[in-house]
């Protein structure tokens, strides 16, 4: 089950709703390379394809882009050889940094400080 999560920035007060985690609806590999974008897709399902044992790992995490100033939610896949492949933002298009490991480490989009902070406001499936 996922979490709906509330990101601010404490300096700033800008805002972001993110959805974390992974819902019973990824559990079908089809459904996994559909949460990618249109131009990710074919290297998303050939990475799959290409680990003999279905050995990965797929779930939304928090990411900043830097391209649109914002915290977004990105699909990302872990794969059996170590490589974890991280979708586009869903705002922009545009690539992302990697999904941020600590939200208290991590800089605002809009004004860099480090005062990040989120909340739980619900769950998704």
């Amino acid at each position: 089950m996922g979490e709906i999560r509330s990101v601010e920035c404490k300096a700033c007060r800008a805002k972001w709703q993110c959805m974390e985690g992974v819902g019973l609806l990824y559990g079908k590999k089809e459904n996994i390379i559909a949460a990618f974008s249109e131009h990710e897709r074919a290297a998303i399902a050939a990475r799959m394809e290409s680990s003999g044992i279905p050995a990965y790992d797929f779930s939304f995490q928090l990411a900043v882009c830097s391209h649109c100033q914002n915290v977004v939610s990105v699909p990302t896949l872990a794969v059996g050889d170590g490589e974890t492949c991280v979708g586009a933002c869903p705002v922009c298009g545009k690539k992302t940094k990697k999904p941020i490991s600590e939200l208290k480490r991590t800089a605002c989009p809009v004004c860099k400080s480090k005062t990040l902070q989120a909340r739980t406001e619900g769950y998704w499936d």
